[in-house]
């Protein structure tokens, strides 16, 4: 009866959007930031290559590099590992709250 209680809670899988374009030194620098803090804490990640005329587009193209979680921008032009990985926990427990 009290084992549904103490049942671990599955954390909830936080999904960055990482828009970038073609060509885009900054784009590469700040995708390998990501990976280095997927591997910290990970998170499922898509990766989105805009150009005009995409729904992106409008919205990002002077931003880019640009990573989203849940709609929100949480980062864009530069990004360090650890500043990611602090702001992806920060957004996991406001899930969890």
């Amino acid at each position: 009866m009290f084992a549904r209680f103490f049942r671990r809670r599955a954390k909830p899988a936080i999904t960055m959007i990482f828009l970038s374009k073609e060509d885009c030194h900054l784009c590469d620098v700040a995708l390998e930031a990501v990976e280095q803090a997927r591997r910290k804490y990970p998170f499922n990640l898509e990766i989105i290559k805009i150009q005009q005329g995409d729904e992106w587009w409008e919205q990002y193209w002077d931003k880019i590099p640009v990573g989203l979680i849940d709609g929100a921008m949480i980062f864009k032009y530069r990004i360090e590992a650890e500043e990611l990985v602090r702001k992806v926990k920060s957004r996991s427990q406001n899930l969890t709250s």
